[in-house]
């Protein structure tokens, strides 16, 4: 086929939309990429949000935690995170069920986590920092470094070639326009962009979404270590509205993030604030939404369909991104295949579907089809409160055996993204576990049954 022999050579240019993770990936492989091979390729990201700004246009709206599998991956990169941009190194995790909870600590003794909470922007609205702590923005200004030219603002149309052979068009600003070798989209899928994409017909379907809902409280630098003392919280408490939520402390700011089975909005927030166990965890219960910064963005929870054409591809979250979870790590993963493929196998859609589009389903869409299998699990369990307490006690009774440990290595797996969630799976519903446990929860059933007739007879 014609389209075959699409190939980035010296001079080539690359269009990326979107100046968050995603796309500062994108450029960064490209360009290495471009000067391992002895050539130049002109890198524009388009952007047209300023990260450094303190307000809900300025942020990408996540809860901020880059887990130690990314800053792995980023040490790999040469990119370290600047200490402005650390709001909190995470020391282990609290996790909570309706009449229990379980300190969770890495599998492996006496490692110390390489966890970190950060803003994706400039902070909460009506916060006032003192330095630029946008992880974004640091990301952003590291590839222009690298040599990626930043247009400050967004595309407003696309206009694909008659032929495989034949540049893309990009329309921006007053009528401006760029032609490139090859379109990146690393917009997201709380941006209108993905509407430009989906009405060029060429077969791309944004990923389904759900609503999800996040809460930066400022609470003081000195209540938050206090408390909460570098853990994140997470709380599984068998609800209806919110499948899990977490507490992450940030500074002077704990952020409060919540999924639930269906979208959320303010009255499952409230709900969730004046549940039992939260009011514990945090006395102020709805009173942190006198003063806050609130959002409810939404997070995919499926692959788009066909991400890719000839000379342009979707990367992260508007592409395919691990459900619930470690977001910028996703970014870096489908941005790392897609730009190996668009220089070793070319920019046809063959190539892309090859080369970026089917790793990255078996990588990453295909094991969420495990995720979906682990929260629907967990959101039954957690359900039957005597169940669950009766499992947790044998655990903590248990915490110098094998059983133990592997409950800890499984939770805190799932948590953190430390492991694919096949792994995680296989985990907590390994025979040998699951054997052991199960004396306990059949004593759990009968107490919940017996409980069940005594609340009837009541």
């Amino acid at each position: 086929m014609p389209g075959d022999k699409i190939f980035l050579r010296d001079g080539s240019r690359i269009a990326i939309i979107g100046g968050g993770p995603a796309g500062c990936f994108f450029a960064n492989f490209a360009l290495r990429q471009a000067r391992l091979r002895g050539i130049k390729v002109h890198v524009t990201i388009f952007e047209g949000r300023d990260f450094t700004r303190a307000d809900h246009q300025a942020c990408n709206m996540s809860v901020g935690v880059l887990a130690e599998r990314l800053r792995e991956k980023l040490d790999w990169q040469g990119i370290t995170i600047p200490q402005r941009c650390i709001q909190a190194e995470i020391q282990g995790y609290q996790f909570f069920t309706q009449d229990d909870y379980m300190s969770l600590e890495h599998p492996v003794p006496g490692h110390r986590p390489r966890i970190v909470s950060v803003f994706r922007g400039g902070g909460p609205v009506h916060s006032h920092m003192k330095e630029d702590v946008s992880f974004d923005h640091f990301l952003l200004r590291f590839v222009e470094g690298q040599g990626a030219q930043v247009i400050k603002g967004g595309v407003k149309d696309i206009v694909l070639p008659g032929h495989p052979e034949g540049k893309v068009s990009l329309m921006f600003g007053n009528g401006e326009e760029l032609e490139a070798d090859l379109v990146v989209g690393a917009f997201g899928v709380n941006t209108p962009t993905g509407d430009i994409f989906a009405r060029m017909h060429f077969g791309y379907v944004p990923p389904k979404t759900l609503k999800t809902c996040i809460v930066d409280a400022r609470l003081g630098r000195d209540f938050i270590k206090e408390h909460y003392r570098d853990n994140i919280y997470v709380f599984a408490l068998g609800t209806d509205e919110v499948e899990f939520a977490s507490f992450t402390p940030k500074g002077d700011y704990l952020t409060i993030g919540l999924v639930g089975k269906r979208d959320i909005s303010t009255p499952e927030l409230r709900g969730f604030l004046n549940h039992p166990v939260v009011k514990k965890a945090l006395p102020q219960g709805t009173e942190v939404l006198k003063d806050c910064c609130v959002c409810f963005p939404r997070i995919p929870v499926g692959p788009a369909h066909q991400p890719y054409w000839d000379r342009l591809v979707v990367v992260g979250d508007a592409g395919i991104s691990r459900s619930y979870k470690n977001g910028v790590e996703s970014a870096f993963m489908t941005s790392y295949l897609a730009t190996n493929t668009v220089f070793e196998r070319g920019l046809s859609r063959e190539a892309l579907k090859g080369g970026y589009y089917e790793p990255a389903i078996k990588l990453i869409a295909r094991d969420n089809f495990y995720g979906r299998l682990v929260f629907k699990a967990f959101s039954l369990i957690t359900s039957q409160r005597q169940i669950l307490s009766e499992r947790l006690y044998y655990a903590y009774a248990h915490r110098e055996k094998w059983i133990a440990d592997r409950l800890n290595a499984a939770l805190w797996n799932l948590v953190t993204g430390d492991a694919a969630y096949k792994e995680v799976f296989k985990e907590l519903f390994h025979p040998r576990l699951q054997f052991a446990l199960l004396p306990v929860t059949l004593e759990g059933l009968v107490r919940q049954i017996l409980g069940m007739k005594k609340k009837r007879n009541l």
